[in-house]
């Protein structure tokens, strides 16, 4: 059960991480490079989208997002609400690593 709720709760934290990144550092938008800063907030939210469905990201965000939810189960033993929190807490982490990779892709593999 963990491993679903963390899968969810990674997809659906790639939406306010992705907006956020695009707000305080830079996001990659789809034929448009990268943005920041305001104006880059619905751009990014639309790129989460397209990265997600087309490219596979939310795939990667669910896998992300189920080790956290195994990794809370196992840690959190038999305590529901603290293994809630540690699947919460994982979940987000491991989808904010996945958004944080993208927005510093150029910088790991060259321009693209």
């Amino acid at each position: 059960m963990w491993v679903l709720v963390g899968a969810v709760t990674a997809v659906a934290a790639s939406f306010p991480i992705a907006a956020l990144s695009a707000l305080v550092f830079r996001f990659p938008v789809p034929f448009a490079g990268y943005m920041s800063g305001p104006e880059a907030v619905l751009p990014a939210l639309s790129a989460v989208l397209f990265y997600g469905m087309a490219l596979g990201g939310f795939l990667v965000q669910a896998f992300l997002g189920g080790l956290a939810g195994l990794v809370a189960q196992h840690r959190g033993s038999r305590d529901r609400k603290r293994t809630a929190r540690l699947c919460l807490v994982f979940s987000v982490l491991g989808s904010a690593c996945g958004v944080l990779t993208l927005s510093v892709l150029d910088k790991i593999i060259g321009p693209w």
